[in-house]
């Protein structure tokens, strides 16, 4: 018996030796355990955690201790290369949107394909950035897009330019929202305000690098719909459906379906079958407001798209249902998207139409996220002094890292 307890006593000390690894040499055997014989009661709970339990538990302890979980793979891309990925991708978006911008800001003389060049490669990078961004397959995707531009500048077709400008009119006005993060305070709802005007004004030049031959009123609406369409089943997607709607999504959802109705309606209404003095007057207005301030501001950026966006990227700071106000915000991007589609538009008002809609709807949100603050308690000055709000916001993955 003292040969048997010295034998078990001896591996025991080796597993809880922390100076010995597993697989040492010095450890050649370890003692088997031979079965009981047929009819030997069993013994029970206590007395195996008694006798045995102890070595067990030891063993037990330094396998986990030395065990090292394997990391998650993030992407094809190393992550020594991801910045260097990123700030490519930012020149490139410069380079192009001057490039394409020279169809419209005339400063040197320039060749016509140069727009066009610039154009397409916005298109190629709108889609690989929102691929990137929504989790999907970057590579396919962008060798797709960029397969796509190649056949639309070789063909020179009409019907492969409109279609070229509706793609790229729709990646860039979903890609400024979806590129937008939450935002506590004013001045980082501001920045990412910014951020959004910025991604779409670039997706306006592309559409004027086309020139495309395109109705303005129905290439409006087709961008319209098809940008809140693709911003709506993204956020589905992205783990924000049905269950992550919540009352207030469900109520934003109804009353913006309405709102939208009502203003396109009424719109249409009043064009076609208005009273002559009510479209004179409408006209006289905006002829005004054109003569002397340089632009008129549009109605779906500044009482939809703007302040909803400003309201989504503040709340979801604290709540998921914050992305469902930012899909509708792809009405307000879509709308700066598609402000450069006539080719008798003076780029002159489009931009003060825009800086006048984004003061306004700048404006209108802030006053909006101020007062869902107040209901629903997003604290005050006490609480971001002693870090409550931080403490409560949503973590999310950077503005260059996929969602999902």
């Amino acid at each position: 018996m003292k040969h048997h307890a010295s034998a078990d006593t001896a591996p025991s000390q080796a597993w809880s030796d922390p100076s010995i690894t597993i697989g040492d040499p010095a450890i050649t055997t370890v003692p088997r355990h031979e079965p009981a014989p047929y009819g030997t009661p069993r013994r029970s709970v206590d007395q195996l955690t008694t006798a045995g339990g102890h070595r067990a538990s030891r063993r037990i302890a330094v396998r986990t201790s030395r065990f090292t979980p394997p990391q998650p793979r993030r992407g094809f891309i190393p992550a020594a290369l991801r910045s260097t990925a990123v700030a490519l991708w930012f020149a490139a978006w410069l380079a192009a949107s001057a490039a394409s911008a020279t169809s419209v800001i005339v400063v040197v003389d320039t060749p016509e394909w140069l727009a066009e060049t610039g154009a397409a490669a916005l298109l190629v990078l709108f889609a690989a950035g929102l691929t990137r961004r929504c989790g999907g397959r970057v590579m396919f995707w962008s060798l797709l897009a960029s397969a796509f531009s190649v056949a639309v500048l070789v063909t020179q077709d009409r019907m492969m330019f409109s279609s070229a400008a509706v793609l790229v009119a729709v990646l860039g006005a979903v890609l400024a929202v979806m590129a937008t993060r939450p935002a506590v305070t004013s001045g980082q709802v501001i920045r990412e305000f910014v951020v959004a005007l910025l991604i779409s004004s670039s997706a306006a030049f592309a559409v004027a690098g086309f020139n495309a031959p395109v109705a303005s009123d129905r290439f409006n609406l087709v961008v319209l719909g098809v940008s809140l369409l693709v911003a709506i089943g993204l956020v589905w997607q992205l783990g924000a459906g049905l269950h992550g709607m919540g009352r207030r999504g469900f109520i934003l959802i109804v009353g913006g379906a309405v709102l939208i109705t009502i203003l396109l309606v009424y719109s249409r209404f009043l064009r076609e079958y208005g009273s002559e003095a009510l479209v004179d007057g409408i006209n006289d207005t905006v002829s005004w407001m054109r003569d002397r301030l340089g632009g008129v501001p549009r109605p779906v950026e500044v009482l939809i798209g703007f302040p909803v966006l400003i309201w989504g990227v503040s709340t979801r700071a604290r709540r998921r249902q914050g992305w469902w106000m930012c899909a509708f915000a792809a009405l307000g991007t879509a709308t700066v998207a598609t402000s450069l589609a006539a080719p008798t538009i003076e780029p002159e008002y489009a931009g003060w139409s825009l800086l006048y809609s984004a003061i306004l709807g700048l404006a209108l949100g802030l006053v909006v996220r101020h007062i869902d603050l107040m209901f629903t308690g997003g604290g005050g000055q006490r609480a971001r002094r002693s870090g409550g709000i931080e403490e409560q916001m949503r973590p999310e993955p950077g503005r260059t890292e996929p969602l999902r």
